[in-house]
């Protein structure tokens, strides 16, 4: 019955897609395909090499695109460096734990000394983050080519993103402003099945929510902050550098480290999914790659409103 179920979530799913308004006409999966063939080859190497050294950049990398991609649309203006009259994203409060930026410039670099001035920091990010879930056991997904970057950057404009302590009302809605619906808002967070957070970003879960956290986890995660302060981490779910469906699981056990974790098991608007997800994982994996589908094409910059940068730090 269950898996009739799944089928048909599946079908409804896919033929929604389908209905969809096509908002990135100027995306297409050979984007490169005569200006530089190997770019995904080169994108994956690198990555690759990145993940072998330290396997934790798995998240950093699907977090760099995440945080791009809802802050004016992925134009990789997470990857800008601030000037001395600009203070730019990657220098905002809510970035400053942001990792995997040399990654980016290596890849760039390469690309740069094979098909100079042609592969956008914008796509870079697209596809090594999409390549960083595949290596730590995620779901493969097609990423279309052809964004620009953009030339604006700043702190200010990080107050998009969804801070950890929103409920799941206030989640869906804010997902909602950018065409995600409640699925793919919840498939998306199960991007914290990989990954670590700070001590200041569910130390008030732990000071006020205990009906909704498992006592012995508080226990833990207190004497995690207690000994390290605001800049300890921890870590997601039991596997963090594997992307698998645990983290839905830990959140029926009520293991979510941040409240905007828990709270999508606690809300009955998110509930039925986040037990499906936890059940299925290929479910969840799907759900995952039609998020990240739309995520790839938030806003995207076309023709004079976007360059391809020669430095993913630097505007041209």
């Amino acid at each position: 019955m269950m898996k009739k179920l799944v089928r048909l979530l599946i079908m409804v799913e896919v033929v929604a897609m389908a209905a969809a308004p096509r908002r990135a006409a100027a995306l297409s999966m050979d984007y490169y395909g005569m200006s530089c063939p190997f770019a995904e080859m080169v994108v994956r190497s690198v990555v690759s090499q990145a993940l072998m050294g330290d396997p934790s950049l798995a998240a950093s990398l699907l977090r760099l695109h995440f945080h791009d991609c809802f802050v004016q649309g992925c134009d990789a203006s997470v990857l800008l460096d601030s000037t001395p009259d600009n203070t730019a994203e990657k220098d905002a409060l809510a970035n400053k734990s942001l990792r995997g930026f040399e990654v980016i410039d290596r890849i760039k670099d390469a690309l740069e000394s094979r098909c100079p001035g042609v592969v956008s920091c914008a796509d870079v990010l697209a596809l090594a983050a999409r390549d960083a879930v595949i290596m730590a056991g995620g779901p493969y997904y097609g990423v279309a080519t052809g964004r620009r970057d953009g030339t604006r950057s700043s702190a200010a404009d990080t107050v998009a993103l969804p801070p950890p302590f929103l409920n799941a009302t206030a989640l869906i809605q804010l997902f909602g402003t950018h065409g995600f619906t409640a699925q793919d808002m919840v498939a998306l967070s199960g991007g914290h099945t990989l990954g670590r957070a700070h001590c200041a970003n569910f130390k008030n879960r732990v000071a006020t929510e205990a009906a909704t956290l498992d006592a012995a986890l508080a226990s833990s995660l207190g004497s995690t902050c207690a000994a390290g302060g605001d800049a300890a981490t921890a870590t997601f779910d039991r596997t963090s550098n594997v992307f698998d469906g645990v983290y839905f699981r830990e959140l029926q056990q009520r293991r979510g480290l941040l409240t905007s974790d828990q709270t999508l098991f606690e809300s009955p608007e998110t509930k039925r999914l986040v037990n499906m997800f936890a059940m299925n994982q290929a479910y969840f994996f799907y759900a995952f790659q039609q998020g990240m589908l739309k995520m790839g094409q938030l806003d995207l910059k076309e023709g004079d409103a976007g360059e391809v940068r020669t430095s993913c730090r630097v505007v041209n």
